[in-house]
């Protein structure tokens, strides 16, 4: 008897040797590149002599200070949206808003404020506190949503006093949000490069009023051994916080919204307006350190065009960073999700290093592992698309988590390889998940300074940051808020874009 003319018969298949072949060469490329630039460092770094002490103990004075600086007004702002203030749904916004601006904004819009002479170490850390405060807000409104009401009511109706509540119920259920969040900032507050450079000032400096980030990118100009056992120094610092906070499992915490859950109790009317009147007061702070820098821009636009050639190379690393990132994301997601086998959790768990590691440590490996020629954009590409892949692999994962499997389940019965499915059937069913993918990476390529300071500057590769932070230790600010605001268009522009493209799927399906 013949068969159907539409009977199909399925493809026999063997051995899956070309996916596992595949497997193995990812996990080879994140060694290649996530563990490589970082041994070099630890293992030339580790016979260097150590960083001065005064300049470890600044760091760490200073990351401590403004740590407790974010998580108290980030406190305020927290207790203020969660008691049902005037304009709480505003005051969340505000903050959801920030964790999108870039970190040079506020440091430079201190720059402006107040005259370089008189800044220092105070204002680093006041900087930094403000730069990172809507991270904070984020991670304690974590936090905080998740202490039941029911709880803090049962308290109070058992003859609790308000403070008794607060200090035994709300704070002792959030304490452990409320330590990751101390751990999340006080690790991003270590690794920042911008308000040391803009409010400390640029290289020449005293040791005595350096930190960490500083010390590197002023060894970094010369390229000599205390950039390198500055970078371990500084590596060593961030990777305990990070694994004393488990900082990788909240990664997405910040980007993702807080659901807003009013409290239990019910403060009385003055402290309650009090309350009110601090929160708005830090937040009408912040948002003003925010405008200062394109109002502060004005004037100086037709400084510009002397930016030119910096602003096209940001836009090339800008592109090259989302290509590269997305591409890495997509493919590290694809076959930790639909591959079970040796080498996939290794390649998972290699894709969470640059959580725990500074951005400036990785530009001081990539120099010293790939040694770039002048002015290469590629691998200044690589290295943030390298750095940003925890982020966009985490939202690839949760998107692939949620696709329907048995379209790819029927390519792969019917005889279609592992890249003529992912090709085919799994990357168009992403389309909303790879347009915010590659706008979060052109935004980050665009934004990125500490990741590049030191790789850019050693290579001659003048980036719109690199142009803009010359410019700011030059005293030219107003020139330095010019590129500023224009990284910050371009950077925002970007990250809109892909909101608006991916539609619902960004917020909340795409960081869940």
């Amino acid at each position: 008897m013949a068969r159907p003319a539409s009977a199909v018969v399925p493809r026999r298949r063997g051995p899956d040797v070309l996916g596992a072949a595949v497997a193995v060469g990812m996990l080879a490329l994140l060694v290649t590149l996530l563990v490589w630039p970082l041994a070099e460092v630890f293992v030339v770094g580790l016979l260097m002599a150590p960083p001065p002490a005064p300049v470890i103990v600044n760091t760490l004075a200073v990351a401590v200070g403004a740590t407790l600086g974010a998580l108290g007004m980030a406190g305020v702002l927290a207790a203020g949206v969660r008691f049902g203030i005037p304009g709480a749904g505003r005051l969340a916004m505000i903050a959801r808003a920030g964790v999108l601006v870039p970190p040079f904004v506020v440091p430079l819009a201190v720059l402006v404020l107040v005259d370089r002479a008189r800044l220092g170490l105070l204002a680093i850390g006041i900087a930094q506190a403000f730069a990172f405060l809507p991270h904070a807000v984020a991670l304690v409104m974590r936090a905080l949503a998740g202490v039941p009401a029911e709880a803090e009511q049962a308290a109070e109706l058992l003859g609790a006093s308000r403070w008794t509540v607060l200090r035994r119920v709300t704070l002792g259920l959030a304490a452990p949000g409320l330590a990751t969040a101390a751990a999340v900032v006080l690790g991003l507050c270590l690794a920042d490069v911008t308000a040391p450079l803009l409010v400390g000032g640029q290289p020449p400096m005293a040791v005595g009023t350096m930190v960490l980030a500083a010390f590197v990118v002023a060894a970094g100009e010369h390229w000599t051994a205390p950039t390198i056992a500055g970078a371990l120094a500084l590596s060593v610092l961030t990777i305990a916080v990070a694994v004393a906070g488990r900082t990788w499992r909240y990664v997405t915490a910040p980007l993702a919204p807080t659901p807003i859950r009013p409290t239990g109790i019910r403060p009385p009317a003055p402290m309650r307006a009090t309350l009110a009147v601090l929160a708005w007061l830090i937040a009408a702070t912040l948002v003003v350190l925010w405008a200062v820098v394109p109002l502060a821009s004005l004037a100086h636009w037709a400084e510009l065009p002397g930016a030119a050639r910096s602003l096209l190379d940001t836009m090339a690393l800008g592109l090259g960073a989302a290509m590269a990132g997305t591409a890495l994301a997509l493919a590290v997601a694809w076959l930790a999700a639909r591959r079970h086998g040796p080498g996939v959790g290794a390649m998972t768990a290699l894709a969470g290093v640059p959580v725990a590691v500074p951005g400036l440590v990785a530009g001081v490996g990539y120099l010293m592992a790939f040694r770039a020629p002048t002015g290469d954009v590629a691998i200044a590409a690589v290295l943030v698309a390298a750095w940003e892949l925890p982020l966009m692999l985490r939202v690839a994962a949760n998107v692939l988590a949620r696709s329907d499997r048995s379209r790819e389940q029927a390519a792969l019965t019917l005889g279609a390889g592992p890249i003529t499915t992912l090709r085919r059937v799994v990357l168009p069913g992403l389309r909303p998940a790879v347009v915010w993918l590659v706008c979060h990476g052109f935004a980050a390529g665009v934004a990125a300074v500490g990741t590049v300071v030191v790789f850019a500057t050693h290579i001659g590769l003048d980036l719109g940051v690199i142009h803009m932070l010359d410019s700011a230790s030059t005293g030219s600010v107003g020139a330095a808020c010019a590129v500023a605001t224009v990284l910050l268009a371009l950077a925002g522009g970007a990250t809109l874009l892909g909101r608006a493209v991916a539609g619902r799927e960004s917020i909340p399906t795409l960081l869940a």
